[in-house]
């Protein structure tokens, strides 16, 4: 079976819908949401580079893609997921000898057993915190985590763009959350955090907005995602710097909140 494939049918069989993706799956059309999935670990990599970390974890790693991203700028890159067979996944896209895969659920009670307390340089962890019950706990093992002056780079969905139910409740079912900015760095502040940069991917969803608006009123036939040429990993990885890299411009345009936090105490 295709690695593609494998992909596809392990989110599928696991009922993940489109909180697990790989931006590199050529069988998934949704390209707006691979390059802002990409765009965000671009950014993470570029942003931490200056500082040469020893040691970073992707929390919430998922299929691994952005585990190569991390293997770039640290000598030493943890991923970690709750999901076992996601795991095998992630261990086809990494460096056996540079990266340590870890199971392990942030809802659960324990903390990492298997790090060291204050062994971090930084942790990134992308459309993480929405899907827990109780973040506040996750984010207290991120600072147990890190090292004093460490980074946290983070991202949840923004409640602007969150459908919700008659009850007021996220549609999305794998959602146990919905933040603003100030209710995040609230949460972030509480924990030990400081909160540095905010950045947004505002660019994707205008484009993609646009678009929708454009084939309601058929201006155009299709979506940019449905020509096939577009999902090769070299172009993916170009557009993901052109048109979803995280930047400090009109932030509230983004679906996605994106935080630069310190440990800071």
């Amino acid at each position: 079976m295709k690695k593609e494939s494998k992909l596809r049918k392990i989110s599928t069989d696991l009922n993940f819908g489109q909180d697990y993706i790989d931006p590199f799956d050529l069988e998934n059309e949704n390209l707006w949401v691979k390059l802002e999935h990409l765009g965000r670990y671009l950014f993470v990599a570029d942003y931490l580079r200056r500082f040469k970390p020893n040691c970073v974890a992707d929390i919430a790693c998922g299929f691994g893609y952005g585990l190569p991203e991390l293997e770039q700028i640290a000598s030493r890159v943890i991923g970690i997921d709750c999901n076992a067979e996601i795991l095998e996944c992630a261990a086809q896209q990494c460096n056996s000898s540079q990266t340590q895969l870890l199971k392990h659920d942030l809802d659960a009670s324990d903390g990492f057993s298997e790090l060291c307390p204050s062994s971090l340089d930084a942790i990134a962890s992308f459309e993480t915190l929405e899907h827990l019950v109780d973040p506040a706990r996750a984010l207290s093992k991120f600072a147990h985590l890190l090292k004093q002056g460490g980074f946290l780079i983070c991202s949840v969905p923004n409640v602007l763009y969150e459908p919700r139910d008659q009850a007021g409740l996220p549609t999305n079912p794998y959602h146990k959350q919905l933040f603003s900015y100030k209710s995040l760095c609230n949460l972030l502040e509480k924990n030990k955090f400081r909160v540095n940069y905010r950045v947004g991917q505002a660019w994707s969803n205008i484009l993609f907005k646009r678009e929708s608006q454009l084939l309601k009123h058929r201006a155009i036939r299709q979506r940019i995602g449905d020509y096939s040429s577009l999902h090769s990993p070299e172009i993916v990885r170009h557009l993901s710097y052109l048109l979803a890299y995280p930047t400090v411009e009109d932030i509230d345009g983004s679906y996605s909140l994106i935080i630069v936090g310190q440990k800071v105490r």
